[in-house]
């Protein structure tokens, strides 16, 4: 049966319109479906953490300390430098010194003196040789006096501390103590020598002595020793200076062992245990090191952030080995305390699960549609989270859970 050219133009009129009609169709179904990536199941890490920073610190922090009082001559050294036990760091002037015992040996001479006239019967000689030790004192009273001006002037212009001011005051006193007894004992030797003169005499001898041989001693510490060896990270006091015995000098750091100084929040320390790891970045060699917690410090301190805010934090000791020299004390590092790790077990990324009542589930790809899978999980990582069953290796999931895929959905 033949059909005519009309019948023909028909036919493939009516084809091409069903052609239309099913590929719109499916142009229809496609342009409706979610566009998803997928992820592959593999084993891998996972990895619980608790981020901070922390300072290079040393165990081995030590002062030296001034063990006499007097002007510093000289630095043997300076900051940065290199220093082993027993190198001097700075030498103390010895002439103050020197001047106080000379001054003490002539009131002891004059002690001496007087207390052998003292139990003699009183003469002329006796009160003259009083007489004489009284105007030796005015003497250097009046000397004194002129330093204590001349400390006060400095104390004024900041040039002088207050114990240095406070030094040469207590030697005014002393001085006018002596004075006075002297100018009583002078008085009672032209009356009469009372039975206790000695004794006072003694007394007097004795303290001086006493006060002498502390002196003597402290000339041998006029030189300042390092107990330590290790780097000077720190100077108290300047060259030319005055010093009071006791006070600091320098600070002598061992960079040979150092550790990291943390500060956790407080929240977050009941998660931080001694012997715990911790991952350190090692700025310097751009590694990652390991560390352990060695010490959880037994105080909480606050802490006032640049907004303003107070924060409730404890410090933590970690002990770092291999972490690259030439670090600075008190640089700060990145850290991250490992809470929990596990290796080679089945792991997916953490923002493509999702939970439903105190159930775990995944999306996948059934048919073109997002299924929902149930699975149970371990350890939940800062970027993966364990499977423990629900998915093996090779398995695909929807990796990037977006608002709009649920139950049933039509995916690419």
């Amino acid at each position: 049966m033949k059909i005519s050219k009309k019948g023909r133009v028909a036919v493939v009129g009516v084809v091409l319109i069903v052609l239309l009609a099913v590929g719109g169709y499916f142009i229809s179904q496609n342009s409706s479906r979610l566009d998803v990536d997928y992820y592959t199941i593999e084993k891998g890490e996972v990895s619980k953490e608790i981020s901070g920073e922390g300072e290079i610190n040393s165990n081995s922090i030590s002062t030296v300390y001034a063990l006499a009082n007097g002007e510093i001559l000289k630095f043997d050294c300076a900051i940065g430098d290199k220093i082993k036990k027993g190198d001097t760091v700075a030498k103390i002037n010895e002439d103050n010194v020197n001047y106080q015992i000379e001054g003490i040996d002539a009131q002891i001479a004059n002690l001496n003196y007087m207390l052998k006239e003292a139990v003699k019967p009183a003469d002329k000689e006796s009160v003259n040789s009083l007489e004489y030790a009284l105007s030796s004192a005015n003497i250097s009273l009046a000397r004194n006096k002129e330093n204590l001006n001349k400390m006060q002037a400095l104390f004024d212009e900041g040039a002088v501390s207050l114990d240095e001011l406070n030094l040469v005051n207590d030697q005014n006193i002393v001085l006018k103590n002596q004075v006075y007894s002297l100018q009583n004992d002078l008085a009672s030797l032209r009356k009469a020598i009372s039975s206790n003169v000695e004794l006072q005499y003694v007394s007097q001898i004795e303290a001086l002595e006493a006060s002498k041989n502390i002196m003597v001693e402290s000339l041998d510490n006029c030189e300042i020793i390092a107990l330590k060896n290790g780097i000077i990270t720190e100077k108290f006091i300047e060259e030319g200076k005055f010093v009071m015995q006791g006070s600091p000098v320098v600070e002598i750091t061992d960079f040979e062992d150092i550790n990291i100084i943390a500060d956790v929040l407080e929240s977050e320390i009941v998660d931080i245990y001694v012997g715990m790891e911790v991952e350190v970045d090692d700025i310097i060699s751009n590694e990652e090191v390991i560390g352990t917690v060695t010490k959880v410090y037994p105080k909480v301190y606050e802490e006032l952030t640049e907004l303003g805010i107070k924060q409730r934090k404890v410090n933590v000791e970690i002990k770092v080995e291999g972490l690259s020299d030439g670090y600075l004390l008190n640089q700060q590092l990145d850290l991250n305390f490992i809470k929990g790790n596990k290796s080679d077990v089945i792991a997916i990324p953490i923002d493509s699960y999702y939970e439903e009542n105190n159930k775990y589930f995944v999306f996948v790809n059934e048919k073109g549609k997002a299924i929902s899978k149930e699975i149970k999980i371990g350890l939940i990582g800062e970027k993966n989270v364990e499977i423990i069953s629900g998915l093996k290796v090779g398995d695909k999931i929807i990796e990037v859970m977006e608002n709009e895929i649920s139950e049933g959905s039509k995916i690419k």
